[in-house]
């Protein structure tokens, strides 16, 4: 293939990974926990030139240009979202470093950000997936007293009733100890296997922690990119151009 050609192939590629995770960003401004994206790019391996591709030039034959470029996902943006005020007594946000952890139907652990949890008539804490918030109970569930339901910062879980405040269980926070490692498995959790360490986040009750996507400027990034992605198909339609007028020429 044409040097320009697969330049500009690789170009177009790359532009396209970036405008997949800017419009799953921008699709998800309004989810709350949910955060966002960077993408990275970077150029190719070093392509040797053969004797065949030298031709008006002065390169020796054991010279060598670098191609094109790439692009992927490679981290996660962990900053604070903003948070919002809800009347819910099960819907929680975390302030700082930390994961709620949650568990599925098929006893599958999970790590997540997104604290819009329910009581079900089981006394069970789900998101809306169903998912079990993990609960440090000390006293369970189908013991719980009737009463006001209060969530400290630190996690615990008291019951205010006409004779006393009971502790009935705490909420722990997980912290990984590389948040690098952490894999999007959808459905705003993640996935991890490694060490965690002492977190230093804390929870708020009656509140929600909103997407951490900057809509400005995803919608900046997404025109760049627009721009990006079209000059690049100009350059191939230039060099196509220029090959097809080569073709013409007759001996």
């Amino acid at each position: 293939m044409s040097i320009p050609l697969s330049i500009s192939k690789s170009g177009m590629n790359a532009v396209q990974t970036a405008m997949d995770a800017l419009s799953n960003d921008i699709a998800n401004v309004n989810t709350t926990g949910y955060k966002s994206k960077n993408v990275s790019f970077n150029e190719l391996l070093k392509n040797d030139i053969n004797g065949g591709n030298i031709l008006l030039s002065d390169q020796t034959q054991n010279s060598a240009i670098t191609i094109g470029t790439k692009s992927g996902v490679n981290t996660i943006n962990m900053a604070q979202g903003s948070l919002v005020s809800d009347e819910n007594a099960y819907h929680l946000a975390i302030e700082g470093d930390g994961f709620f952890g949650v568990t599925d139907a098929n006893n599958q652990f999970y790590l997540t950000r997104d604290g819009a949890f329910q009581l079900n008539g089981d006394k069970s804490i789900t998101n809306s997936n169903g998912d079990r918030l993990s609960i440090e109970s000390a006293i369970p569930p189908e013991q719980w007293p009737a009463g006001d339901l209060s969530i400290a910062a630190n996690g615990e879980i008291r019951i205010q009733t006409e004779d006393t405040n009971m502790l009935i269980g705490t909420i722990p926070l997980f912290t990984p100890a590389v948040s690098d490692a952490l894999v999007p498995v959808g459905g705003n959790k993640f996935t991890y296997n490694g060490d965690y360490i002492q977190t230093t986040g804390s929870i708020h009750q009656h509140y929600l922690e909103s997407s951490n996507t900057d809509l400005a400027t995803a919608m900046t990034d997404m025109m760049l990119a627009q721009r990006s992605y079209s000059l690049n198909t100009r350059v191939a339609q230039g060099t196509d151009d220029m090959m097809s007028m080569i073709n013409q020429f007759k001996q």
